[in-house]
């Protein structure tokens, strides 16, 4: 019940932020009561889908060969498969206050960091920060997940949107961009 239950109060959290621990315990079918005992406060369930969606993040960054040429294709795909799980991270707002919750997404995007860094000057632009290049790959992520869920993208082609949104936008040409 529990893996259910974090996913439907991840979806009735992301349609509706404000949702109630009611609303969240009527989505997922159980009682106010059940899903009370589980999470005492709304806080606390948050805290619960933030702390899985960053489970999720972490095994897949433990599958990803970061030393391979193909590394950030390879966490693209996996990460565009996580979905609504993990947009949740992105999405819900005040997460960056949580202490622990902002702690721990820093500690998972450092190899993602270390992995454009040295990227940078090969296949992506040495001229913009890593932290951008890694908002942008971020941002890619978050674009593909609400195209899927809105039917305009199909989740197989999803990596391709985010890696040439990257890798075109920010690739190691610099005659490609106008100067203003």
């Amino acid at each position: 019940m529990s893996v259910h239950l974090l996913q439907t109060a991840t979806s009735a959290l992301l349609k509706d932020p404000t949702a109630s621990l009611g609303d969240v315990a009527k989505a997922a079918g159980v009682g106010r009561t059940t899903l009370h005992k589980r999470f005492p406060t709304r806080t606390a369930l948050i805290r619960a889908i933030a702390n899985d969606a960053l489970d999720l993040v972490e095994s897949v960054l433990s599958q990803v060969d970061f030393g391979a040429d193909d590394a950030i294709e390879d966490l693209v795909t996996r990460l565009v498969a996580l979905g609504p799980r993990v947009e949740f991270l992105m999405r819900f707002p005040g997460l960056e206050r949580d202490v622990e919750v902002h702690a721990r997404i820093l500690t998972l995007d450092q190899p993602v960091l270390d992995l454009i860094t040295r990227l940078q000057g090969t296949r992506l632009r040495r001229d913009l920060p890593a932290w951008w290049i890694l908002h942008t790959l971020y941002g890619g992520l978050f674009n593909a997940w609400e195209a899927i869920v809105a039917g305009r993208l199909a989740p197989l082609d999803a990596p391709r949107f985010v890696l040439t949104t990257v890798f075109e936008g920010v690739r190691n040409d610099v005659r490609a961009v106008d100067r203003p």
